[in-house]
């Protein structure tokens, strides 16, 4: 072969072989920045805005699973990004490379994302956020309010690709979809939703993508939000025992803001508190039951809204009271960040259930990394 042959056959190896390398899952990160037992999903010391937070996970089974979270975009701004994705098939051993699902442009950014399956199919319910604020000096959004939109993003794929799907919700100041929906006995599904005004109450539908208004509580004098649903364990009516559900939100007091339904989430009952499972107004915990009916509770187990530190878990097994609080993740502190908060915060964890019991679970870590592992509360006493 000569050499003016040579040449394109070369050009030609060397750019597959880069092409290769792009495309290819990217490892898992294997440093001290990942505690045993974890899986480092995607990390970035110098986003914008927050960082990259406020993560969510669906797991189609202990090997794949597709996790979504929020992207910051500029100094000064909070709560307001662009999407991203990530997915793996070998139990998060290695990642894919990031993936956009909701980008930001001159008009509008995106405040949350939250994710269902149903069947083969994934769902993603994102919130909307204009790029223009005339209350502001600079008359920039800096906070990710008003929410002035909410769609859907559907995947038939275990979320390696999405593609857009018509969605229908209420009209609500500041709508946040805040946790998974439930599907009760009839079939219909109800999804838990905060707004403005502290209302905390739930939507209902039967085919996930038009939504009417269900149910809502005053969450003012607790300062209660960031609501999520579970089954109740002692259901009213043993015959339709998924028409009785349980609300836990955020609140202001030590113990987290409860509350009941027993007609599928047409009416609930006003909020209390319940001092076995820590609030203090931190931030979002995990609340939901097992195919077993078993609770699992994830939260910051600090005292005020600065300590972020740790997640703790609990579980509570029907007839039973909560278990003792276990320790879950706890993070080095990062001398690497270049966000003024988040150092050393482990936050916003969110689960899913792949197998009885079986969980994977995935938060945010110093506002530069998204993180997850396997939780097995199958033979938790």
């Amino acid at each position: 072969m000569t050499f003016r042959r040579a040449w394109p056959v070369l050009l030609s190896v060397v750019v597959l072989a880069v092409l290769s390398g792009l495309l290819q899952p990217r490892p898992a990160a294997a440093s001290a920045e990942v505690v045993p037992g974890e899986s480092l999903v995607y990390t970035n010391r110098v986003s914008k805005g927050d960082g990259t937070r406020t993560p969510d996970i669906i797991s189609t089974s202990a090997d794949n699973a597709v996790v979504v979270w929020r992207e910051g975009l500029r100094p000064g701004s909070v709560d307001m990004g662009y999407m991203r994705y990530s997915y793996t098939t070998d139990g998060g051993d290695t990642w894919s490379r990031p993936r956009t699902l909701a980008q930001e442009t001159d008009q509008y950014a995106w405040h949350y994302v939250i994710l269902y399956q149903a069947g083969s199919t994934l769902y993603a319910y994102l919130g909307r956020t204009p790029i223009a604020d005339a209350t502001e000096p600079d008359g920039i959004n800096n906070n990710g309010i008003p929410i002035n939109g909410t769609f859907l993003k559907r995947s038939t794929d275990q979320g390696h690709t999405w593609q857009d799907a018509p969605l229908t919700v209420p009209a609500k100041d500041n709508l946040i979809l805040s946790g998974r929906p439930l599907q009760r006995d009839n079939g219909e599904y109800v999804m838990p939703y905060w707004s403005s005004g502290r209302e905390n109450g739930v939507l209902i539908s039967s085919d996930l993508q038009t939504w009417r208004t269900g149910g809502h509580i005053s969450g003012n004098e607790l300062t209660a939000g960031e609501n999520q649903i579970g089954f109740s364990q002692t259901p009213q009516d043993a015959a339709h025992p998924k028409n009785s559900l349980v609300m836990v939100a955020r609140a202001k007091s030590a113990g987290a803001a409860t509350s009941t339904s027993t007609d599928g989430g047409a009416s609930w009952t006003p909020f209390t508190t319940d001092t076995a499972l820590p609030s203090y107004n931190i931030a979002r915990s995990y609340f939901a039951n097992d195919s077993g009916g078993q609770y699992l509770y994830i939260y910051n187990a600090g005292s005020d809204s600065s300590n972020r530190d740790v997640l703790d878990y609990k579980t509570k097994r029907p007839g039973a009271a909560w278990s003792a609080a276990k320790p879950f993740a706890d993070g080095p502190v990062s001398d690497n960040t270049d966000q003024p908060d988040g150092k050393g915060w482990d936050n916003y964890p969110m689960a899913d259930e792949y197998a009885p019991g079986k969980f994977w679970v995935v938060w945010e870590f110093d506002t530069t990394r998204i993180k997850a592992k396997p939780l097995d509360i199958s033979n938790t006493p």
